[in-house]
């Protein structure tokens, strides 16, 4: 092959082609080179004298190793001739050097082809894809980092389209979804649409840009109360179908951010439940001496009246008795005597009327309760109507009313010592009213009983018991009163228990 002294080749010697051919290379809008079976230059265009730095003169019979750099493993140009001497395309990416000794990564694509005479050339396309690499290993580094970021957030984040289809999620986000055994994208488009009507996360958003919402749920194969706050973020995003090149249109993805709150709703709840506990047992003491205080005053106003009048009569008989005047004194005080009692008993803490959800002071009354059964070794079950009205009512009085109740139904059962040992306790709706059950696996309460047992020191319990005696339902029949309610005692559908049930106009 000849030495060319300029990149003027005629391509009648060479034979690789026409004139017409060699202008149409010399002034294509790309980089293109021309060499022998050897790698020496045949021909370079302009384009390829702009990214190298040297001049057509410079290049013309040089060798291609010309542009070569060490940091190129050797193994590349093993690959690149032990191909195109096969006759095969080769592509790929060498690092090359310019005139000025600056580096840039070129995108080289060569391929053979021979004359009529036989001679080889290669055919090669050069491209300077330096800033390209840069690009995408920067966007490499940026997402890098982004994924470090949101797996070190200590919250669960995922990026959903309007499909609600998951695009990115970080390590939080799966170990919940692993946690809960379904997507938190899916448990909060689930919970939406049973709460709220809502179809899709998207129709919930609306126009608005953020949103946050929290809901309560209890996960499946789990009888753990779990509470989560969602934040959401809608960002517009350009779409990048073909079709839409000429026409984009934007189109919203939603960021979601969980936020656990279950350890501090746990914690609210502990705490509200003890204070309910502290405040349902202040209530039922000073509840209880009261109603002790004024029955006994009730017991002893009587037989003072008897002995009132006895002594009028007796001073209409015989004014001069000297033991009327003592028995006078006497009278007069232990009148007194009352009325410092009655002073002395003590004043509850007027509660409010408000609307009062009764599952929930079921609720609240069972969970005070749960010692107590425990200890005693009854089952609870409840079987409470999904949703129920409210009614007009002081919750901390009906809170007290139903443990009275369960504590008697608790009693009932260790006395009746029978193998069944369950609490039932259920809530039913009608058109005007709204009711609770208490049902218990005790001994029953005899049909001659029913109307004596919220009397004041009145008890069914064994003579030989311990502790206070007929008092608890004394508060029921008190608060029910104060509702306008009604109370009713039956025959239980466990065992031969008792069945006591509360009925409460609907709150209008």
């Amino acid at each position: 092959m000849k030495q060319l002294d300029s990149l003027e080749i005629d391509a009648t010697e060479y034979n690789f082609g026409s004139d017409t051919y060699k202008q149409i290379l010399l002034n294509a809008p790309i980089a293109v080179t021309i060499t022998d079976h050897r790698g020496n230059i045949l021909l370079a265009n302009k384009y390829f004298s702009d990214i190298t730095g040297y001049s057509e003169e410079e290049l013309q019979g040089k060798n291609s190793s010309l542009l070569s750099y060490k940091t190129t493993p050797k193994s590349v140009y093993e690959n690149l001739w032990a191909t195109i001497t096969k006759g095969e395309h080769w592509q790929g990416q060498l690092i090359n050097k310019r005139k000025n000794g600056a580096l840039y990564i070129a995108e080289i694509s060569i391929s053979r082809f021979s004359n009529e005479n036989g001679e080889i050339f290669y055919y090669a396309i050069h491209k300077d894809i330096t800033e390209k690499v840069q690009l995408q290993t920067h966007q490499k580094n940026q997402s890098a980092m982004f994924e470090a970021v949101l797996n070190s957030a200590p919250i669960a984040i995922a990026l959903i389209n309007n499909q609600n289809n998951v695009l990115f999620k970080n390590q939080l986000f799966e170990g919940l979804s692993e946690d809960i055994h379904q997507s938190p994208i899916e448990l909060l488009s689930d919970y939406l649409s049973s709460s709220y009507g809502y179809r899709t996360i998207e129709r919930f958003m609306e126009e608005k840009q953020r949103k946050y919402k929290g809901i309560h749920v209890k996960t499946p194969g789990s009888e753990i109360d779990r509470w989560f706050d969602y934040a959401l973020a809608r960002i517009p995003v350009t779409d990048t179908a073909a079709e839409a090149y000429f026409q984009p249109t934007d189109e919203y993805y939603t960021v979601v951010g969980i936020i656990e709150r279950t350890k501090e709703r746990q914690y609210i709840e502990e705490r509200r439940i003890n204070t309910i506990k502290l405040m349902a047992s202040d209530n039922k003491y000073v509840h209880s001496m009261q109603e002790a205080m004024m029955a006994t005053l009730h017991q002893l106003q009587g037989p003072f009246n008897m002995i009132e009048s006895a002594i009028n009569i007796l001073k209409k008989r015989n004014n001069s008795c000297p033991g009327l005047f003592a028995m006078d004194e006497a009278m007069s005080n232990a009148i007194g005597a009352l009325d410092e009692i009655k002073q002395a008993i003590p004043e509850r803490d007027d509660e409010a009327f408000q609307p009062v959800n009764l599952n929930q002071v079921v609720r609240d009354a069972t969970t005070i309760s749960t010692d107590q059964l425990l200890t005693a070794s009854v089952d609870l079950e409840l079987q409470l109507t999904a949703t129920l009205p409210s009614i007009n009512g002081k919750p901390n009085r009906l809170l007290l009313a139903l443990k009275q109740l369960i504590d008697n139904a608790v009693d009932a059962i260790q006395s009746s010592r029978n193998n069944a040992r369950t609490v039932l306790i259920s809530t039913k709706e009608t058109e005007e009213d709204i009711s609770i059950i208490i049902d218990d696996s005790g001994n029953g309460v005899d049909p001659d009983v029913r109307l004596k047992i919220f009397q004041p020191f009145y008890s069914t319990k064994p003579k030989y018991s311990s502790g206070c005696r007929g008092i608890g339902l004394a508060i029921v029949q008190q608060v029910i009163n104060e509702h306008s309610g009604t109370i009713d005692v039956g025959d239980s559908t466990l065992s031969s228990g008792a069945r006591i049930t509360l009925t409460f106009p609907k709150y209008s």
